[in-house]
């Protein structure tokens, strides 16, 4: 028998704890998601996922109209929206039993598919770059118990130049707590600073220097199982004044094998990197692959 993220495996069956048959009967979505991520993360052909995975086909009332009108260019209401992230495991157990090195990658995608006066563009994409290092814990705070503690450095772009040019730079520690079915995620973040443009058009500087204004300091997310439902939601900035925040509710369903329903409702600010001073109230529907837990 051996420890993997602090749970005991029989050493002829790694790909579940010992004294468990299956770990999609394991009581806690934290302990499943680990041992399904052991039993693979060795396999070359597997891709570990990170963030949600997932596609949308969504409606918003007021898209952002601003950055394209030099362009001269007409956006529609309707549009998909879709996110990919992976992550790689680099290291293993750097501090004694402990700490577990990652690399990930995150992209969120806003596709204008239906719009084909513009050709169809993607209107915003982001690239979520970061490296960050785990450690597992079991310390109880507030009546939950804190799982996990991740630390580490986030470039976030959209590969963009110009006037729609948006990018930043954050320290984070992440601290992820749960209580039976409840599973919550705090995540406050340091932006990183930059130096002012001296124009408009300088390639280097800050292109966004009020984005924390937006942004905030941090998040929270958190997800409720309800047999096998999933409710979550998102927070950030919310006590600002004036209003800059945003929140984010979620509902995933099982559908069939693999794939579940997924409606996601965005209200608030900062959806994507150019739409970071932008007010959107969305509503999506579509299909989510890979959930938090």
């Amino acid at each position: 028998m051996y420890f993997v993220h602090g749970i005991a495996y029989a050493e002829d069956s790694p790909s579940q704890p010992a004294g468990q048959s299956d770990p999609q009967n394991n009581g806690s979505a934290i302990d499943r998601r680990m041992i399904l991520e052991r039993s693979t993360q060795d396999n070359p052909f597997v891709i570990t996922p990170h963030r949600p995975n997932y596609a949308l086909v969504t409606y918003t009332d007021s898209p952002n109209q601003a950055p394209f009108d030099e362009f001269n260019l007409d956006l529609q209401n309707v549009e998909i929206k879709f996110q990919f992230s992976v992550k790689i495991p680099l290291a293993r157990q750097l501090f004694n039993d402990n700490g577990y090195l990652f690399v990930a990658y995150t992209q969120k995608a806003h596709w204008q598919m239906f719009n084909s006066g513009m050709s169809a563009p993607f209107r915003d994409t982001n690239h979520e770059p970061e490296i960050f290092l785990t450690f597992l814990t079991r310390q109880s705070f507030l009546g939950m118990t804190n799982r996990m503690i991740n630390v580490g450095i986030n470039h976030q772009s959209n590969g963009r130049s110009g006037s729609q040019s948006r990018s930043w730079n954050r320290l984070y520690a992440e601290f992820i707590l749960e209580k039976d079915h409840f599973y919550l995620s705090v995540k406050p973040w340091w932006r990183i600073p930059e130096e002012e443009k001296s124009n408009p058009q300088d390639v280097t500087g800050d292109d966004n220097p009020d984005l924390t204004e937006y942004m905030g300091y941090g998040e929270v997310i958190g997800l409720y199982e309800l047999n096998r439902h999933r409710l979550g939601f998102m927070v950030r900035n919310i006590l600002s004044s004036p209003y800059k925040g945003a929140v984010q509710l979620d509902w995933s369903l099982p559908l069939r094998n693999k794939v579940r329903g997924y409606v996601q409702y965005y209200n608030g600010y900062g959806e994507t990197l150019l739409d970071y001073n932008h007010y959107n109230n969305r509503i999506g529907i579509g299909v989510m692959l890979i959930d938090w837990l």
